[in-house]
């Protein structure tokens, strides 16, 4: 026997008969030449994953009614009304689209034929949804290893859409790091996710922004900040992996983010050899010299005026030695590198600054003996004859013994040098004088008077002149060329003769 029960004063029947129209029925959307017997009345827009209500109005005949949608898909629940019902009630959720929901409402008789239709509804989806965005990026990175960072934007105020489109991911300043297609995740939630390798040590900021798709409303991400280092740690220790007993290293913890304060301690083998060291700038930093060989672990532990503490450690082997000495690159601008005891010329009163590095870091200090001067990695020559016997020296570290390179440098005569006010070879007008030397500049660097002579066109062309105040000039008199020349004197040994040559022509 079927049972029945009434819903909001209509008799429902559900039963094997019922389930068996059903299952003729299926969820097919009305046949396009059925006559509408039914109006559906509904809401014009509703949200995504909100409750509707649509209600079937007019002649319905006994049997079912079904409310379907332009896919096929059936809403809310299938009924069997008896005789004469003038309503039939259908509630369901929104689904999560932002395209309208076109819904019609088909009514069979007992025996499962069509009994009438209705006209098509259509509920289009509410805009305005608003979204929030967050991104999940684990607080420490390893340079060079990749890290998943998680955008998500979800839906709020209780709305079930699931926001669609595309984030935007911009570092510190501004610039775009990836743009991501969302993918759902679940109700009123969607994602995007990038791998990220950062390529240097340092705090990287990252904010996401959502544009929004039509129906949900942009958003943006609170900046999240990374720190990446060499250890994927807040703090990483920098030591040679192979030392020498007896060469002394340098130790050095670096932290991220660098505006860390506090203090740094290294230890041995888990036991300490430093006393705290104050952190500065990003990090800490101590001399050690190993004095047992083997396979052993130097660590680095932090703690911050805040209270927080971690920590790092690396492996590392201490050979017994002999050390590797340490290698120095000299190198003299426009030159190239110097070979250790190699000899080099450099003339009187040349002077030039060396560029220095080492294998091991160290700095490298400058000595001489001879007519030369050494101030840091600059060397002037003194002198015109001779010899000055330069030394490179090192330190060393880091795995190197000190080391010291020895050069030669032969001196030899230099070039003078004058201060002169003639104009470069070139046209001038009839009847202008040119100064060529002004007043108290008849020497050059080395003391040696300048004698200027006319050497082409000698009173026709040109003429020289001594004014009172000390000059010399040049008249110049008619049409034509005239050559000048300047030149003072060498110094034995030391200076080379000074030569000048202009050219004027005259017109």
């Amino acid at each position: 026997m079927t049972s029945r029960r009434r819903l909001g004063g209509l008799l429902v029947r559900a039963g094997a008969a019922s389930a068996l129209i059903l299952g003729t029925v299926g969820l097919a959307a009305a046949p396009a030449h059925a006559d509408n017997a039914m109006v559906l009345n509904g809401p014009s827009a509703a949200a995504a994953g909100s409750q509707v209500t649509v209600t079937a109005t007019g002649s319905i005949t006994d049997g079912t009614v079904v409310l379907t949608g332009q896919n096929g898909q059936q809403y809310g629940d299938t009924y069997n009304y008896g005789f004469g019902a003038s309503f039939a009630s259908f509630t369901f959720t929104m689904p999560n689209s932002p395209s309208p929901l076109t819904l019609t409402a088909a009514n069979y008789d007992t025996g499962g034929g069509p009994a009438g239709f209705s006209g098509p509804l259509t509920i289009n989806l509410a805009s305005g949804v608003t979204t929030s965005s967050t991104i999940s990026a684990p607080n420490n990175a390893k340079v060079g290893t990749a890290t998943k960072i998680t955008v998500t934007v979800n839906a709020t105020n209780g709305s079930a859409y699931a926001p669609t489109g595309q984030v935007i991911v911009r570092d510190q300043n501004g610039n775009t790091v990836t743009t991501m297609g969302l993918t759902k995740q679940g109700s009123g939630s969607s994602y995007a996710y990038w791998w990220w390798t950062p390529a240097s040590p340092g705090t990287y900021i990252f904010t996401a922004y959502y544009n929004g798709d039509g129906v949900a409303l942009g958003s943006t991400s609170p900046a999240d900040a990374v720190n990446a280092s060499g250890s994927g740690n807040t703090i990483t220790l920098t030591a040679p992996g192979t030392m020498t007993v007896g060469i002394p290293v340098t130790l050095t913890a670096t932290l991220v983010p660098a505006s860390i304060q506090g203090s740094v301690g290294f230890t041995f083998n888990s036991a300490p050899i430093s006393g705290s060291i104050a952190i500065v700038g990003g990090k800490a930093s101590m001399q050690w010299t190993p004095t047992t060989p083997g396979n052993a672990t130097l660590g680095a532990s932090y703690t911050t005026n805040g209270g927080l503490s971690g920590s790092t450690s690396d492996p590392v082997t201490i050979v017994s030695g002999p050390a590797q000495q340490d290698r120095i690159t000299l190198v003299q601008p426009g030159v190239g590198p110097w070979g250790p005891n190699g000899v080099y010329t450099v003339p009187n009163g040349g002077s030039f600054t060396f560029s220095a590095s080492t294998a091991s870091g160290a700095p490298v200090t400058l000595s001489e003996s001879g007519p030369c001067q050494v101030s840091g990695l600059s060397l002037t020559a003194q002198a015109g004859s001779g010899q000055c016997n330069l030394v490179a020296s090192s330190g060393g570290g880091n795995g190197f013994a000190a080391v010291q390179y020895g050069y030669t440098v032969n001196l030899v005569p230099g070039n003078q040098t004058a201060v002169v006010a003639a104009p470069q070879s070139g046209r001038f007008k009839k009847g202008r004088s040119l100064v060529l030397e002004g007043p108290g500049n008849a020497d050059t660097n080395a003391g040696q008077n300048i004698n200027w002579t006319i050497t082409k066109g000698k009173n026709k062309i040109c003429k020289l002149q001594y004014p009172s105040n000390g000059s010399v000039t040049l008249k110049l008199i008619k049409k034509g060329h005239c050559m000048v020349k300047a030149n003072a004197p060498g110094v034995a040994g030391q200076w080379n003769p000074y030569n000048l040559r202009r050219s004027y022509h005259v017109f």
